[in-house]
C-alpha cells in the first residue's frame, strides 16, 4: 500500500511539473509575440514618421523667395493654414484604418464587444488556445497619437480639447474606454460641487443637493453620478418621470451598465413609456441569453402590448429554450397566438403539452412542463374561443382522468357527464361487471374545480345542451367568492336566450361588492326582466343606467316601453319625445362616439399625473395606425351571432307591441318605429341587396374572400381533377352564400313587413309622408323584394297613395297608375281606382284630361275589340293579359266609361256620347252612365255650334232622371242626398232657381238624418253634401238680393263654431 501511495504521489508530482513546464513555455511565448509585436508597431511608427518629414521637406523646399516662420511665433490661424498646405491626412494617427468612436459613443452594441472581449484573440494565438494571462498586457504604442496636436504643441499654441478616439480593434478598446470614463480628471470646481451635493444628498437635504448636481452637470455633461443622483432625488420626491429620464442619460453615459439599463427599462415600463422601456431592454440584452433571460422576457411582453407579435414570439422562443418547463411560458406563447387568432396553434401547443404528461415514455426532444388543472383551463378556454365545443368536451373528460389517474374508466357515456355527478356517478358504478372495478372506482376522485365546472357548463350550452349546462352552473351558487363566474354563466345563459336561468345568476352576481357599481350587469338584469314581464324591476333598472348614461338613446326607449306596460303613458310618450329629438352621435366601429374618442386621445396625451410635473419620457410612444385587419372566418361567424342575436330581440320586442298598434295606441306606435328604425337601418347596410342589376336573380348575400396562393402540389392535383372533369368549387371558389330565405334570424317576408309598416305608420301618424316615400323608394330597390311580384305590388301601391296624398299628380299618379292599368289590362276595378286617384280642383282635371291618357285608353279599347271580335284593329295596344277562360261581351263598361269621361273632360262631347251610347246600349240599367249621358247632352248643347238646343237639352235632362229612377232603387240616406244634390246643380246651371233651391234645401234638409244615421251605424260622418248644397244655395239668394238669407245659411252650415 505505501509502494502505492508512493507511485501515486511521484505520478502527481511529474504531472504538476508538466503542467508548470507548459505554462513557462506558453508564457515565453507570449512574451515573444509581444516583442515581435510591439517592434512591428515602432517599424510602423519610424516609416510613418519617415514618410511625414520627407513630405514636410518637400513642402518647404516649395516655399521659394519666402521665409521660413517660426512655430512659436506664428498665430493658430496661420498654423492651421500652414497646416493645410502640408496636406497632413486626418486619419493619420496610428490607427491601421479601422473605424473609430468617440470615447461617449451611444452606440448598441458596446456592451456586446465587452462581454466578449476576453474571448477575442483577432487571431494572433499562434498556439491555438487561450490567452491565459488575467491582464491583458498594455501596448507600448499610443494608438491616440495625433500628429497635428503633437506640432501644435512643440509651437507652444494651445491644442483644442478634442473628444478622445478610441480604436475598436485595440483589444484594450472597452477596458480603456471604463477606465477614462470613470478615473478621467475631474474640474476642481466640479469635484467641489460633486462633493457637496453627495453631503446633502445624505443629509437629505434634496433641494440644495439637486441644485449642485445640476451645476456639476452644467460644467461636466458627462458626468454619470450626478445624472443617477438626480434620478435618486426625483424618486424620492414622487416624480418618477422625471427620474427616469435623468436614469436614461446616466445609461446612455455607461452604455456597458446592462444592469442599470434594465432598472430604467423597468421604470420605463411602469410609467406607461412603452417604446422607452422597449428600447431600453434592448440596450441591457447582451448576448449570453441566460444572463438576459429577464430582460429578454420582459420585452417580448412589451412587444406583445404593441401587437408586435413576431418580436413577442421570438422572445418568448428564446425564454422558452432556457426554461422548457416553465409554464408560465407556454401560457405567454399561448396569448400571443391567441391574439394573433391562431387559436389552432395556441390549442396544439398546450395538446402537445398534454400528450407528454400522458405518455412520458415517448422520445422527444422537446421538454414540456407539467400539466395540471390550470393548464386544463386554459385550454378549455382556448377551445371555447375556438368555438369547438365537442373536441373542448372530449379533452377535458380525457384530462380530468388523466389527472384524477382513472384513465381506465372508458365505460361512461361520452353524451353525459354522470362521471362528475356525486349521486348518479355511484349508480352507474354499481351497475359495472366486474367488483374490482367498482372497487376502484369508488375510491378514485372524481370532483371537478370549480372553474373547470363552469368550463363544462360553457361547452354544454355551446352544444345547445341547456339543461345540463344549467345543472353543472348550478355547482357555482354553492360556492364562495365566484361572482366573476355568476356573472359570465348569466350572461352566457342571457345571450342565449334563457333569460330566467340568466337572472337566477346575474341575481346571485349583483349580491357582491365587485359588481354593484357594474353598469354591463345593471344592463343585463334589465334586459332579462323586462324580457320575463317584471317590468317593474326593469323600469328600475334602466333608470340606473340613465343616471350614469342620460344621453342613451336605447335605454330611454327601453325604459318607455316599461312605463307603457306600467300605464305610465305620460312618461313613456315624453321619453319617447325625447328619443325623436335626440341626434345620436357619430360612432365608429368600435362603438365609442367621437367625443368620447377625443376625450380619451386628450387623456392619453396628458398620461403623467400633476405630481410628476407633467414631463414626458425622452423616447415617447409611437401610436401607429394599423391597416385594417381582415377578419378570420371565426370572428366574422361571432359578430354575424351577435348581430343575429339583437335583432332577434327587437323583433320580439316589436311584436309584443304588435296588439297595441292594431288598436291606435300612440305610444306603442312610437316605440315601434324606433325599434323599426334600428332594424332597417342594419338592412339597408348590407350591399348585397341592392345590386346594379336588379333582373338578376337573389341567390344570397355574397361574401367575397380572397383566394389562397396554392402550392405546387395543389396546382398539379388542381390540373388533374381539370383534365379529368372535376372541379372542386368548394376549394376554390371565391365567395360564399348566406341563407336564401333569411337574414340574421328574420325571413324576407318579415323584412318586408317592417318596411311596409314602418312607412304606413310615418305616413299615418307622424305625417312624415315624404319620408315614407322615401322608405318605399329603398325597399324598391332592395332585389329580394322587387322579384316577389306580390311585394312589389304592395310597395307600389303605397308609392301610389303617398302621391294622391301629397297631390303628387304629374310624377306619382301618372307613372304609378300606368303600371298598375299595364299590369292588369282590362281590370274593372284597376279603372276604378284610375278615377277614385283623381281629385276635384283644376290640376287633377288637366291632368285626368291629358292627351297621353285618352291615346292609352283608345288603344286599349281597340285592344278589347281586337279580343272580342279576333280581329286585329290599327293601333290597338299590346295584350299582356291571359283573357283564356273569360267570356267578354261586346263592350267593357268601365273601359268606355273611363274614355267617355276623358273626352268629356276635354270638352269632345260628341265623341263621348258616341262612346257612352254604345254601352248604354247594353248597360241602360247603370244610374252612372246616365248620368253621365245626361251630363253629356247639357253640356253639348251650351256650345257655340249646337245644332239643336232643346232636342239636346231635353235629352239630357231625360237621361238624368232615368239616373234619378234607378239610383232610389234600394237608395240610403247618402244616395238621396246625392240624387237631391245633382238635380239641384242641374237646375242651378240651367238658370232655375227656384228649382234648384228646392233640391238644395232638401239636401239640407236630410243633414241631421245623415248625422243620426252616422252615429247609430259607428260610420266615418265624411260623406255629406250640405256643405256644397249650402254654399250654392248662398249663392243663389245673394244674387237675387237676399243676403240676409244667404247669411243664415252660412251661418248655420258653412261656419266652424
Amino acid at each position: 500500500m505505501e509502494e502505492d501511495n508512493t507511485g501515486s504521489h511521484i505520478r502527481r508530482s511529474t504531472r504538476q511539473q508538466l503542467k508548470q513546464q507548459q505554462r513557462q513555455q506558453l508564457e515565453l511565448q507570449q512574451q515573444q509575440l509581444a516583442e515581435e509585436e510591439e517592434e512591428e508597431e515602432e517599424e510602423q511608427q519610424i516609416q510613418l514618421q519617415q514618410q511625414k518629414q520627407k513630405q514636410l521637406d518637400q513642402n518647404q523646399r516649395t516655399t521659394k523667395n519666402q521665409e521660413t516662420p517660426e512655430y512659436h511665433n506664428l498665430k493658430e490661424e496661420d498654423f492651421e493654414r500652414l497646416m493645410e498646405e502640408m496636406q497632413i491626412d486626418k486619419n493619420d494617427d496610428g490607427d491601421d484604418g479601422s473605424s473609430d468612436e468617440y470615447i461617449f459613443s451611444d452606440e448598441s452594441d458596446d456592451y456586446d464587444d465587452y462581454d466578449n472581449i476576453n474571448n477575442n484573440n483577432n487571431g494572433n494565438n499562434k498556439i491555438g488556445g487561450p490567452i491565459l494571462s488575467d491582464e491583458p498586457e498594455e501596448d507600448d504604442y499610443d494608438e491616440d497619437y495625433n500628429f497635428k496636436d503633437a506640432l501644435k504643441g512643440a509651437s507652444n499654441f494651445r491644442v483644442r480639447n478634442r473628444r478622445e478616439k478610441i480604436s475598436k480593434n485595440s483589444r484594450s478598446y472597452y477596458k480603456r474606454k471604463m477606465m477614462r470614463a470613470d478615473n478621467r480628471e475631474l474640474d476642481p470646481e466640479v469635484r467641489s460641487n460633486l462633493s457637496q451635493a453627495n453631503e446633502a444628498f445624505v443629509r437629505k437635504d434634496l433641494q440644495v443637493a439637486q441644485q449642485l448636481y445640476l451645476e456639476v452637470i452644467k460644467k461636466d455633461p458627462k458626468n454619470f453620478s450626478a445624472y443617477k443622483a438626480l434620478g435618486e432625488i426625483s424618486k424620492a420626491q414622487g416624480q418618477l418621470n422625471e427620474c427616469c429620464n435623468y436614469w436614461l442619460l446616466a445609461a446612455n453615459i455607461h452604455p456597458w451598465d446592462t444592469e442599470f439599463w434594465g432598472q430604467v427599462a423597468q421604470l420605463s415600463a411602469e410609467l406607461g413609456h412603452i417604446d422607452q422601456a422597449v428600447y431600453c431592454y434592448g440596450r441591457a440584452i447582451t448576448p449570453d441569453i441566460a444572463k438576459s433571460c429577464e430582460f429578454i422576457l420582459q420585452r417580448a411582453i412589451l412587444y406583445q402590448e404593441r401587437k408586435q407579435y413576431g418580436k413577442a414570439l421570438d422572445g418568448f422562443q428564446k425564454v422558452r429554450q432556457l426554461y422548457p418547463k416553465d409554464s408560465n411560458i407556454i401560457k405567454y406563447l399561448a396569448s400571443v397566438y391567441s391574439e394573433q387568432k391562431r387559436l389552432n396553434d395556441a390549442i396544439n401547443l398546450y395538446m402537445k403539452v398534454l400528450d407528454s404528461n400522458i405518455h412520458p415514455e415517448r422520445e422527444s426532444n422537446e421538454l414540456y412542463p407539467k400539466f395540471d388543472w390550470a393548464e386544463l383551463n386554459i385550454l378549455l378556454e382556448l377551445h371555447l374561443q375556438n368555438h369547438s365545443w365537442r373536441m373542448g368536451l372530449n379533452v377535458l373528460k380525457l384530462a380530468s382522468r388523466w389527472i384524477q389517474n382513472r384513465s381506465q374508466e372508458t365505460w361512461w357515456d361520452e353524451n353525459e357527464d354522470l362521471e362528475f355527478d356525486s349521486r348518479q356517478r355511484f349508480e352507474v358504478i354499481s351497475t359495472l361487471s366486474s367488483q374490482d372495478q367498482i372497487d376502484l372506482a369508488e375510491n378514485k376522485p372524481f370532483d371537478l374545480p370549480i372553474d373547470i365546472r363552469f368550463k363544462l357548463g360553457c361547452l354544454r350550452l355551446g352544444l345547445q345542451q341547456k339543461d345540463v349546462a344549467v345543472q353543472h352552473f348550478d355547482y357555482l351558487l354553492e360556492e364562495q367568492d365566484v361572482s366573476d363566474l355568476h356573472f359570465e354563466a348569466g350572461k352566457l345563459l342571457e345571450e342565449h336566450g334563457h333569460y330566467e336561468d340568466a337572472l337566477k345568476f346575474l341575481s346571485k352576481a349583483s349580491e357582491d361588492e365587485e359588481f354593484t357599481i357594474s353598469l354591463e350587469l345593471v344592463q343585463l338584469l334589465a334586459k332579462c326582466y323586462f324580457e320575463v314581464g317584471d317590468y317593474h324591476e326593469s323600469k328600475q333598472a334602466y333608470e340606473t343606467l340613465l343616471q350614469h348614461d342620460p344621453d342613451n338613446l336605447d335605454f330611454k326607449l327601453s325604459l318607455a316601453e316599461n312605463l307603457y306596460y306600467l300605464g305610465d303613458s305620460a312618461g313613456a310618450q315624453s321619453l319617447i319625445r325625447q328619443v325623436r329629438q335626440s341626434k345620436p352621435k357619430v360612432h365608429h366601429k368600435n362603438g365609442a362616439s367621437i367625443e368620447e374618442e377625443e376625450e380619451e386621445e386628450e387623456e392619453d396625451l396628458n398620461l403623467d399625473t400633476a405630481q410628476s410635473g407633467n414631463i414626458r419620457s425622452l423616447i415617447p410612444n409611437e401610436f401607429k395606425v394599423h391597416g385594417k385587419r381582415k377578419l378570420t372566418e371565426q370572428e366574422k361567424e361571432e359578430i354575424e351571432n351577435n348581430a343575429k342575436r339583437k335583432v332577434l330581440e327587437k323583433f320580439g320586442r316589436m311584436e309584443r307591441l304588435q296588439e297595441s298598434i292594431d288598436s291606435g295606441d300612440r305610444i306603442a306606435i312610437g316605440a315601434w318605429l324606433q325599434l323599426a328604425s334600428q332594424l332597417i337601418e342594419i338592412f339597408t347596410n348590407v350591399k348585397s341587396f341592392f345590386p346594379r342589376d336588379k333582373n338578376r336573380t337573389f341567390n344570397g348575400i355574397v361574401r367575397y374572400r380572397r383566394r389562397k396562393d396554392m402550392g405546387l402540389d395543389e396546382k398539379l392535383a388542381r390540373a388533374y381533377n381539370l383534365l379529368e372533369g372535376i372541379v372542386q368549387d368548394e376549394h376554390y371558389t371565391r365567395h360564399t352564400l348566406t341563407n336564401k330565405t333569411e337574414y340574421r334570424g328574420l325571413s324576407y317576408d318579415q323584412w318586408f313587413d317592417i318596411f311596409a309598416q314602418y312607412a304606413v305608420l310615418i305616413s299615418r301618424y307622424e305625417n312624415n309622408i315624404d319620408y315614407a316615400d322615401e322608405i318605399v323608394d329603398i325597399a324598391l330597390a332592395v332585389n329580394v323584394f322587387i322579384q316577389d311580384k306580390r311585394k312589389e305590388t304592395i310597395l307600389r301601391a303605397l308609392k301610389l297613395a303617398f302621391g294622391v296624398r301629397r297631390n303628387r299628380v304629374v310624377d306619382s299618379l301618372f307613372i304609378y297608375l300606368r303600371h298598375f292599368l299595364n299590369l292588369n289590362q282590362f281590370s274593372p276595378f284597376i279603372y276604378k281606382l284610375f278615377m277614385c286617384c283623381y281629385g276635384s280642383g283644376i290640376e287633377y282635371w288637366e291632368q285626368f284630361a291629358s292627351y297621353n291618357h285618352q291615346k292609352y285608353f283608345l288603344r286599349q279599347l281597340k285592344s278589347y275589340d281586337s279580343c272580342y271580335t279576333g280581329k286585329n284593329v290599327s293601333g290597338m295596344a299590346h295584350i299582356t293579359t291571359d283573357l283564356s277562360g273569360f267570356k267578354l261581351g261586346p263592350h267593357h263598361l268601365d273601359l268606355i266609361y273611363v274614355y267617355g269621361n276623358l273626352l268629356g273632360g276635354n270638352k269632345s262631347y260628341v265623341s263621348s256620347l258616341f262612346y257612352l251610347n254604345r254601352a248604354y246600349k247594353q248597360y241602360n240599367q247603370d244610374p252612372m252612365l246616365c248620368l253621365i249621358l245626361g251630363l253629356g247632352h247639357l253640356h253639348r248643347s251650351m256650345q257655340r255650334l249646337s245644332a239643336n238646343r232643346h232636342i239636346q237639352l231635353l235629352q239630357g235632362i231625360s237621361y238624368i232622371l232615368e239616373y234619378k229612377k234607378l239610383r232610389q232603387l234600394n237608395a240610403t240616406i247618402y244616395e238621396l242626398q246625392e240624387i237631391e244634390y245633382n238635380l239641384g246643380r242641374l237646375f242651378h246651371t240651367l238658370g232655375l232657381f227656384t228649382l234648384a233651391v228646392r233640391h238644395y234645401e232638401q239636401v239640407l234638409a236630410m243633414k241631421d238624418d245623415i248625422v243620426n244615421s252616422s252615429k247609430d251605424n259607428n260610420d266615418n260622418y265624411e260623406y255629406d253634401m250640405s256643405w256644397e248644397a249650402a254654399y250654392n244655395l248662398s249663392l243663389i239668394y245673394n244674387i237675387d238680393g237676399n243676403p240676409k238669407l244667404a247669411k243664415e245659411i252660412i251661418d248655420k252650415y258653412l261656419t266652424i263654431v
